[in-house]
């Protein structure tokens, strides 16, 4: 009904992925201790901000809100049928912004195992976006919504083993690497990225496992991590329902 937003969304995707392409260009044909650090934060920064972009999505969930409360009042569809059908309309646009993500960062910087970089960026946009309409249906005014995602993914950034690696997390906030779900996006780019690699050039890693060990990454089970992040996707829509379905009937 909006193909705007789709379109905006893209643009942006397209603009940071192409531009991301072309300052990490071929970083991944190289073995030295520059190239990994760079590739580190090429996969911190897609886990991170391109996920975080999916704040987007909130004004126009929040303006759809009420054509959907006077929907339901009138009888013409439920809360199952309302989250189903905008679930099943929101899959292909997320597939699309993951598609063009993944061309535009994946081979021009030369990073490895493409379909795996992309299937995770594809689901953590799912994730996301569910998130984001739970907040959108808990808000009452689109601003307070972004500014309490923002809070949110800022924390989540913060515990997902970039900036300190899980060992060295504080134990009273270790809870917040686990409830990260860019903790397991995170984790499946580096693995996906550097257990292929059986040699660098560089003094401090001998290989790609010694990347992994060093970020305290060595124990990834990818199944493991994708099945955790098609949890999270699964509860926030049964969360979005519930919000929907106790606080949105259209009764005072």
């Amino acid at each position: 009904r909006d193909p705007g937003v789709i379109m905006v969304r893209m643009a942006m995707y397209a603009m940071l992925s192409a531009l991301i392409g072309a300052m990490y260009a071929n970083v991944g044909d190289d073995k030295d201790q520059e190239s990994v650090v760079a590739r580190v934060s090429v996969l911190f920064y897609v886990a991170a901000f391109m996920v975080f972009m999916s704040v987007a999505v909130l004004p126009f969930v929040m303006l759809q809100r009420d054509v959907f409360v006077k929907e339901r009042m009138n009888g013409h569809y439920g809360v199952n049928e309302y989250v189903l059908a905008r679930f099943v309309v929101a899959v292909p646009g997320v597939a699309l912004l993951a598609v063009v993500t993944t061309l535009l960062v994946v081979f021009p910087a030369k990073l490895n195992g493409p379909l795996v970089y992309g299937l995770d960026l594809f689901v953590s946009l799912l994730v996301a976006e569910g998130f984001m309409s739970l907040v959108a249906a808990c808000v009452p005014h689109y601003i307070i919504g972004i500014a309490l995602a923002a809070g949110i993914f800022g924390f989540h950034m913060l515990c997902e083993g970039f900036f300190k690696v899980k060992s060295e997390i504080p134990d009273y906030l270790k809870w917040g690497y686990y409830i990260a779900f860019h903790s397991y996006t995170f984790r499946i780019f580096m693995h996906n990225e550097f257990n292929p690699i059986n040699n660098l050039d560089c003094k401090p890693f001998c290989d790609g496992e010694e990347v992994l060990r060093f970020y305290d990454m060595g124990d990834v089970d990818v199944a493991a991590d994708f099945g955790v992040l098609i949890g999270f996707a699964v509860f926030f829509q049964l969360c979005f329902a519930v919000v929907l379905y106790k606080f949105h009937t259209g009764r005072r």
